[in-house]
């Protein structure tokens, strides 16, 4: 292929990132020196904004609370994605209605799931302290949004509803594997979870690096769950950093140390990718050996 012609194959999807991601990104560095409550004049004000945002208790608890978030990612959502995946994969009866199930959710917007899940865990009216009411356990009811110690578990209960998307990437990447490896594996004596962890785990590292990228991307951007179910309390023990964004932006009205706070999200964004990045150079190396 000739160098015009790849360039001019690259020129849309190159038009698209400095339109939609370049372009943007500047004028977040730019504003993020300023003081502008969105409609007045800008005034330069340098550092200032840098220096209140990470001097600001509440950016320190959304950091916080958005690493709470990749972290159950990586350590509950992506891990019974993949069991999910492994036990369909040996199709049991009735797997195909349960993998439709499973992924059912995802079709449903995040925002009705917000809701659903504050009605379930309601203090008078919610469907789970009222289970447990009606079975005896009243003294487990709580006020599960209320609190702080339980209020950012509670939102995070229902991304779990998304596993369906991880459990599908992973189940794409086992219809991949070779069925002589299988047979082989079963005719040496292997079990069920020994084929699992010997023949499969080691096969599924390019699913593994794609859910790892999309479901951190999906906690950096979370804003519907901590919003909608307790508006960032109680005493900001939910705000995440898309959520003290949108505070300083709409409801403080300094769009400077907003774009601040989305300079850190976009770096903590690069971080992810570098080591997405250092996770697929070392797949490569190992295949290489």
């Amino acid at each position: 292929m000739k160098r015009r012609e790849r360039i001019l194959y690259l020129l849309p999807a190159g038009i698209l990132i400095v339109a939609f991601f370049l372009f943007p990104l500047c004028y977040l560095v730019y504003v993020s020196f300023f003081e502008w409550n969105g409609l007045g004049p800008m005034v330069y004000v340098g550092w200032e904004n840098f220096k209140a945002v990470f001097a600001d208790p509440e950016f320190a608890i959304a950091v916080k609370n958005t690493i709470a978030w990749m972290c159950a990612a990586l350590i509950v959502h992506i891990p019974f994605g993949l069991i999910l995946a492994l036990m369909l994969n040996r199709k049991p009866r009735g797997w195909k209605f349960l993998r439709v199930m499973y992924f059912i959710p995802n079709v449903i917007s995040t925002t009705a799931v917000a809701f659903l899940w504050y009605f379930i865990y309601h203090v008078d009216v919610g469907l789970l302290n009222n289970v447990l009411k009606a079975v005896g356990l009243g003294g487990l009811a709580h006020p599960w949004l209320n609190d702080p110690g339980t209020a950012l578990v509670a939102n995070m209960v229902p991304f779990m509803m998304y596993v369906g998307l991880t459990m599908i990437i992973f189940m794409t990447q086992l219809a991949t594997v070779p069925r002589e490896l299988y047979e082989a594996a079963v005719v040496d004596g292997a079990t069920g979870i020994q084929v699992d962890l010997k023949v499969y785990l080691p096969l599924m590292k390019p699913a593994v690096i794609t859910n790892i990228m999309l479901n951190l991307a999906f906690c950096l951007r979370t804003f519907e769950y901590p919003f909608l179910m307790t508006g960032g309390g109680p005493a900001n023990a939910t705000t995440n950093l898309s959520l003290y964004i949108y505070k300083e932006m709409t409801g403080a009205n300094r769009y400077g140390r907003s774009m601040v706070a989305g300079l850190a999200t976009v770096t903590l964004g690069m971080v992810v990718m570098i080591f997405v990045t250092l996770l697929q150079r070392e797949r490569r190396r190992s295949r290489e050996k």
